[in-house]
């Protein structure tokens, strides 16, 4: 539910464009807050724990710096204070403390190799911590960012998939854009238009990573795959379609339902654009995105986030 001066902020939007009362109560009934953070200025390490993006964190001694399984470190990617967010935008994301993404590999560009923590412990415990000595950065050539302290903002949001996205972006294309493609956000939308981010999120998490691209398939088609894989030789693969593929398929059809539904639990937790005054350029300009279930939020565990890379 949108506080009251979102839907106010709702209301005037819609002002500026011909829609029909029964869209507009539409879109208020499906509209949803996020909270938008804005660069402000270099960060000056002046605070402890206030939020930032890039550089360094300020760590508490029980948590270090994250490498990975070659020794190279991770890269910071933000730190957010949950005490200066103006409200809360879902009732499992905590009023305080602190959490902190870090980044490894982002190939390829989904399911992408990532750490997020969150610390909700003696404040004065915090230091700026520098990544762990002798140790390089992964993909440290691209990774020269400038830290930068960021304020925020709420915004309201909508959906960009389902009849409702689909009629913004035919006929109001300029709406769709101002409430459908927020970026740099805490709890926000994914980019669409790289695919469904959302199911491609719970399909990795929950055992199904044989259809990340073969949700949509037919047994025909896997069983016409499998044949064309055995005609080039191809066995290995021929046998990851029969044994793996195949049966998740089944099922996947067979309780079709099901498992939408819960790729609905999936939320942004954090996006971040390819920011210019940080530095920071997603592959082609792209977007990166830290997603949760809700499920896994209400119970603080961020052991199962996924991190995708939407780019054109």
């Amino acid at each position: 539910m949108l506080q009251p001066l979102l839907k106010d902020e709702l209301t005037r939007i819609l002002e500026g464009h011909s829609l029909d009362e029964d869209l507009k109560e539409e879109i208020h009934q499906e509209a949803q807050a996020a909270i938008q953070f804005h660069v402000e200025h270099e960060e000056n390490y002046e605070h402890i724990g206030n939020s930032r993006i890039a550089g360094y964190p300020d760590l508490p001694p029980t948590m270090e710096w994250p490498c990975d399984s070659d020794g190279e470190y991770y890269t910071f990617i933000a730190q957010i204070n949950l005490g200066e967010l103006p409200f809360s935008p879902f009732e499992g994301l905590p009023h305080q403390g602190i959490l902190y993404f870090f980044l490894g590999l982002d190939e390829p560009a989904y399911d992408i190799d990532h750490k997020i923590f969150y610390y909700n412990g003696d404040s004065s415990a915090l230091k700026k911590t520098l990544p762990p000595t002798g140790k390089v950065e992964i993909c440290a050539e691209d990774r020269d960012f400038t830290s930068c302290a960021i304020s925020f903002q709420p915004i309201v949001t909508l959906r960009s998939e389902g009849e409702l996205g689909d009629v913004l972006v035919d006929q109001y294309e300029e709406l769709y854009e101002l409430v459908c493609e927020q970026s740099d956000t805490v709890w926000g939308q994914h980019q669409s238009f790289a695919g469904n981010t959302r199911r491609d999120a719970y399909l990795r998490r929950n055992g199904l990573e044989g259809l990340l691209f073969n949700w949509h398939k037919s047994e025909s088609q896997i069983h016409k795959e499998i044949e064309q894989a055995m005609h080039r030789g191809s066995t290995d693969y021929a046998e990851h379609l029969r044994s793996e593929v195949l049966p998740q398929l089944q099922e996947y059809q067979t309780n079709r339902e099901k498992h939408d539904q819960a790729s609905e639990n999936w939320h942004v937790l954090l996006s971040v654009s390819s920011l210019d005054e940080v530095g920071m350029c997603w592959w082609d300009a792209g977007y990166l995105e830290f997603l949760i279930d809700q499920r896994d939020l209400k119970n603080l565990d961020f052991t199962r986030t996924y991190v995708n890379l939407a780019t054109s």
